[in-house]
């Protein structure tokens, strides 16, 4: 939606937050060219104390919001230091979002903040937080819904432990994305992998834990194709956006999606960098040490064959496309839906 506002600066807010007074002027002090700028957060105590964020309880819902005394805090604790961080709400000029294409539509219930973030720092911008430009987060309701917290809320807790599921779906986007999770320190390099993976004893449920690590992945079981290809992303987030099969089917060409049978194959499969081994190896250690480190580990590799955690590495070719990553392009609006919105 940047695209369409009308002014050269634009300051993105999230649906749980409370802006102080002046909000606008003290933004306007520090938000400069090629620079993303993130105002602080007062949050009530549920996440714990954090040095990014002021953390003080003005209530928990908006209707116990201690509004006036909010307003006080702000007062007597703003600061006109500056940090480097990162997280809603910001400000930038609309070019700078423009530029990168904006929020990834892939990313539908999260991380699409930390996409985004690793696209505005390889491109160059500048993050910078101000201290002087104060927001109140009533924490996690625009995601987890109001009452997330409290557990005796069943209704609450069943929209919580969904979006927990929703997070799993965007966090496996994450990594087959760019190779691994990064917040604020994206490497500067990306290689496609593509994997060999030998079913046998070990357990199917294991798959899906690790062929988020490759852009093609090969098995030899038409079990385990199916149950890979056959995986329903999107429920999780239909569910809380309360999409029916009919509105899916009607509007998801507005969002990037993973096309699940282009990514497996019925047999073997051939790239630039091609790692094989059979499922039954996976264990938390060659997991840890090796799948989630695989981007650097190639990285720091010449070309060759190697065996790292009992996986076989064959690097035929190192070809960074990590610049490919920086600009999305996400779908356009067709004109009939268009006047539904307007």
């Amino acid at each position: 939606m940047f695209k369409f506002a009308s002014h050269d600066i634009v300051s993105y807010l999230q649906s749980d937050m409370v802006i102080s007074r002046n909000y606008d002027e003290y933004v306007l002090k520090h938000v400069k060219p090629n620079m993303i700028l993130s105002s602080t957060r007062i949050e009530p105590p549920l996440h714990g104390p954090g040095s990014e964020k002021h953390t003080m309880n003005f209530g928990l819902s908006p209707s116990e919001f201690k509004y006036e005394e909010f307003l006080k805090y702000c007062e007597n604790n703003r600061q006109e230091n500056s940090t480097e961080y990162f997280f809603a709400p910001f400000t930038l000029y609309k070019e700078v979002w423009n530029s990168i294409g904006g929020h990834d539509t892939l990313f539908r219930r999260s991380r699409e903040d930390s996409d985004i973030l690793n696209r505005l720092i390889l491109s160059g911008a500048e993050i910078v937080q101000t201290w002087e430009a104060l927001v109140y987060h009533f924490t996690c309701t625009s995601s987890r819904g109001k009452g997330w917290f409290d557990k005796t809320n069943e209704q609450a807790q069943l929209r919580a432990r969904m979006q927990e599921q929703a997070d799993g779906v965007e966090m496996a986007r994450m990594f087959r994305k760019w190779g691994a999770f990064t917040h604020g320190k994206p490497f500067d390099y990306h290689y496609n992998i593509v994997s060999n993976i030998e079913f046998d004893t070990a357990n199917l449920m294991l798959l899906p834990v690790v062929e988020v690590f490759f852009n093609k992945v090969g098995v030899t079981t038409k079990d385990a194709y199916d149950y890979l290809v056959n995986a329903d992303e999107h429920r999780y987030a239909n569910e809380l956006l309360n999409f029916s099969k009919e509105d899916w089917d009607t509007y998801s060409y507005l969002y990037n999606t993973e096309n699940l049978v282009d990514r497996f194959s019925k047999g073997q499969v051939q790239g630039d960098v091609v790692v094989s081994f059979k499922l039954s190896q996976i264990n938390q250690e060659n997991y840890d040490e090796v799948l989630q480190n695989l981007q650097h580990i190639i990285h720091n590799a010449e070309e060759g064959n190697y065996e790292v955690g009992g996986l076989i590495l064959s690097i035929n070719k190192k070809a960074n496309n990590i610049k490919d990553k920086i600009k999305v392009i996400n779908p356009k609006i067709k004109l009939e839906h268009l006047y539904e919105v307007y």
